[in-house]
Formats: C-alpha cells, sequence, structure tokens
C-alpha cells in the first residue's frame, strides 16, 4: 500500500482576507490591553487607526488614505457599513423651523 510522504507534499498556506487580517490585529490589541468588553472592540479599532493616521500624516500620505477611504467606501465588508443620515422630508424640515407663537 502506497502512502504518501507528508514531506514531499506541498505545504498550502491559506490566503487571508484583509477583513482575516484587520479582525486579527483587533484580537491582538484586545488581548494586549485586556479590553473584554465586546463594545471597547472599538477602542482596539481606534487604537489600530489613530497609529495607521499616525503613520500616514508622518510619511505624508494621509491625504491619499482619506482619497482611498472615500473611493471604496461602498466596498466595505459586512459590519463595516457607512450609511449616509436619512435626508429629512422637506416638509418636516420646514415646519421645525415654524415657530408657533
Amino acid at each position: 500500500m502506497a502512502t504518501k510522504n507528508p514531506s514531499t507534499v506541498p505545504e498550502k498556506t491559506a490566503q487571508l482576507t484583509p477583513q482575516q487580517i484587520v479582525n486579527d490585529g483587533i484580537l491582538k490589541v484586545i488581548v494586549a490591553t485586556g479590553i473584554d468588553v465586546q463594545k471597547n472592540r472599538y477602542k482596539g479599532m481606534r487604537a489600530i487607526a489613530w497609529q495607521a493616521f499616525a503613520n500616514a500624516i508622518e510619511s505624508g500620505t494621509f491625504d491619499k488614505l482619506v482619497a482611498q477611504a472615500i473611493i471604496n467606501v461602498d466596498q466595505l465588508p459586512a459590519g463595516w457599513e457607512i450609511e449616509a443620515p436619512a435626508k429629512v422630508a422637506p416638509n418636516v424640515a420646514s415646519a421645525k423651523k415654524t415657530v408657533v407663537r
């Protein structure tokens, strides 16, 4: 009976998606800082984002980072979407301006 020699089988490495890489990074910040409340996940996200902002400012690429974010805002993964605020109907907006005396 023939068996495969494990040392000759090429090892396949899984390609992580950007979302998986980011989630792993956020988890590392959470574990390292001890923030264990779910809503504090955003603190980990902000810590990483702040460092990215600081690096981009230092390298002179912050404006490019902002432009890329604007261009790619519709391609954010589930749970990361940015929703535009609902527009107020014109009759509601004008009613708010009306002062009752």
